[in-house]
């Protein structure tokens, strides 16, 4: 489960998931690598970012189910970060309510997903990420930003066209 990043010469494609990586995660690592992903799962997220200095994956999956904010906050700092932005970031959260829904557009994640979900879809979602390359801000998306005040708490959203 826990594997090193792939040295470049294979075609695997490498996923790092933070989450508890327990039963009760909503990310469940055996179907993904039943679609041939090499998964490393990681539930400190300061582990995590260590091994992004090392090697960037082609993707990150989130999981803000169990984790909550830590979450938000690694995919938040991952996207402020001039040398890790580029990694295209899923997050999996409840979006149970409306806080849930600002949450991952705070986070400037690329995209989400909302457990429980399809395993079909999750798949068809990974895809487009990995087809997809991340594009960072630019200085007129970052100036159509907006603050929504919502249960105490200030979000700013980018308004650019993924969101």
């Amino acid at each position: 489960m826990n594997n090193p990043l792939s040295d470049g010469n294979e075609n695997d494609i490498d996923i790092f998931v933070l989450s508890t990586c327990t039963s009760e995660s909503p990310v469940q690592v055996a179907p993904l690598e039943g679609l041939g992903y090499r998964i490393t799962c990681f539930s400190d997220s300061n582990q995590l970012l260590e091994s992004l200095r090392d090697g960037k994956p082609n993707l990150l999956i989130c999981d803000s189910v169990t984790l909550g904010d830590i979450a938000y906050d690694l995919c938040r700092n991952l996207k402020e970060d001039p040398d890790l932005w580029v990694v295209p970031v899923l997050i999996v959260a409840g979006a149970s309510n409306l806080s849930d829904l600002l949450h991952v557009l705070d986070c400037n994640a690329d995209n989400f997903i909302s457990s429980p979900y399809d395993p079909a879809y999750l798949a068809a979602m990974i895809e487009g990420l990995l087809s997809t390359p991340v594009e960072r801000q630019t200085p007129d998306q970052i100036k159509t930003q907006f603050k929504i005040q919502h249960d105490d708490q200030l979000f700013v959203v980018t308004a650019d066209r993924r969101k």
